[in-house]
């Protein structure tokens, strides 16, 4: 099996990233992946792991644990979703040193490991709770190639909630939860409690969960499951803190972090947002209880200092300036708007903004629209992506100047071309459309030539 053929297998699976369908997501059975990983042996099993659910940062938390455990020596694997641009980017083999791009799986061991799937995958085609999903498939290639490549420990993103998501087939040695908000309702639950008891079914008896800060009624729910299953829980706000000192364009954030076990006075984090601060010391807390004995202070540091994750506020244009951040829903466009508002103040925005026609549009384009002189909109190449027109019509009536311009690299051109050097270019609203945008960003920087309008067709809607 070619690389190529890899990729049109798996593409022939079925994918809930690419066809969102509510229905057959909430049948989606757990069994399914154990009966899968059975017939696998097991990979899982042959290491330890770290889960980390929660609606927003995520991402952020998973990329902190990675860097700061392969800074103390470790062999890491990491497990993320979804990709910007390329599958591999989901499986990373790191140690010390290792850069991100040089850690994702190669073409050839992709490949072999798919291949090695395949029969498997195949035998489930008439399986009673149906055959095997994208997620699954890609989640059991990263546990493969983990234990073939010998990693100490595995860091893992679930996918989707928490209790039928197919990381949660691991038994981790530390939970992470990130802060929980309403979204993805129609699968998870019509509200914060049923959203937040899909996401702590990561919790593991007896072992400790650690908990970003969250609404009054979640954070009392996770308590009462914690203590159900006996299981240390280590609150953002309670056992852990984090204090902003610095927070730039250039620099990141400067934060001193209060964990269980030490205070880690002015680490420098290059990521952008004051939520970065929560993310890392929920990651702090974590690696301490791995931590046997003393305190892991020279890995936090080191670690922090050199952490990515990109997409995510992440500034990747001088002039003018272009802002990546797959802010999805609400609570993501919130923080995407308090960094606006903090490092930006004064700069005039122009938001280019695509997004899932399943997601909370109109209340995305009201948190933001008060910073943004003109949104054009727009969608990415992926199928779920709402098309230009019935976003620009959910946005009417708000203070901006609503354009929609259907294809997303004239979108982005149009933008560049008409911006001076003040204004801040901000593409947001799906991590789809960032991941197509911050590949082409990155080809004409690359090239030393600037983005070619195709032909861009642009519709002003009030």
């Amino acid at each position: 099996m070619t690389y190529g053929d890899a990729i049109r297998y798996l593409d022939g699976l079925t994918n809930y990233e690419r066809t969102h369908d509510p229905q057959a997501m909430r049948q989606v059975s757990l069994d399914r992946m154990r009966r899968f990983c059975d017939r696998l042996g097991h990979p899982q099993q042959r290491f330890r792991s770290i889960l980390v659910a929660g609606t927003n940062g995520k991402g952020s938390i998973c990329a902190m644990l990675d860097a700061i455990l392969r800074a103390a020596g470790f062999r890491v694997g990491l497990y993320t979703s979804p990709h910007l641009t390329d599958p591999r980017e989901r499986i990373h083999v790191g140690t010390d040193g290792t850069s991100a791009d040089a850690a994702w799986i190669s073409r050839e061991a992709f490949a072999a490991v798919i291949g090695r799937l395949q029969p498997v995958i195949e035998s489930f085609r008439r399986d009673p709770d149906g055959p095997l999903t994208y997620f699954e498939a890609l989640t059991a290639a990263a546990w493969l190639h983990f234990a073939q490549q010998g990693v100490h420990l595995a860091v893992l993103e679930a996918g989707l909630g928490g209790r039928c998501d197919a990381t949660n087939v691991t038994e981790p040695a530390v939970s992470v939860i990130g802060p929980i908000g309403l979204d993805h309702a129609d699968v998870l639950g019509p509200d914060l409690l049923s959203i937040a008891r899909e996401k702590a079914a990561i919790m593991r008896p007896g072992r400790p969960v650690v908990s970003a800060q969250q609404p009054p009624e979640v954070a009392a729910l996770l308590r009462e499951l914690a203590a159900r299953h006996e299981s240390p829980l280590i609150e953002y706000g309670q056992a852990v803190s984090a204090d902003i000192i610095t927070h730039d364009p250039l620099g990141g954030v400067c934060v001193s972090i209060q964990g269980t076990r030490s205070r880690y006075e002015a680490v420098q984090i290059p990521l952008l947002g004051r939520h970065q601060a929560q993310n890392a010391a929920l990651a702090v807390a974590a690696v301490e209880w791995l931590s046997r004995e003393g305190s892991p202070s020279a890995a936090i540091r080191a670690g922090l200092g050199q952490v990515a994750w990109p997409g995510r506020l992440e500034l990747i244009w001088d002039s003018p300036p272009v802002l990546l951040d797959g802010a999805h829903n609400p609570q993501a466009a919130r923080a995407l708007r308090e960094a606006l508002d903090e490092l930006w103040p004064d700069r005039p925005v122009a938001l280019l903004l695509g997004m899932s026609g399943d997601k909370a549009v109109r209340e995305v384009g009201e948190i933001l629209a008060g910073r943004a002189e003109t949104i054009v909109c727009t969608r990415s190449a992926h199928p779920r992506a709402c098309h230009p027109k019935r976003l620009a019509a959910q946005l009417k009536g708000l203070p901006s100047k609503v354009v929609a311009i259907p294809d997303a690299v004239d979108a982005c051109t149009y933008l560049l071309n008409a911006a001076d050097p003040a204004r801040l270019i901000v593409v947001t609203g799906s991590l789809f459309l960032v991941g197509q945008l911050r590949a082409a960003l990155k080809r004409a920087e690359a090239q030393h030539d600037p983005l070619v309008v195709r032909g861009a067709c642009e519709e002003g809607i009030r």
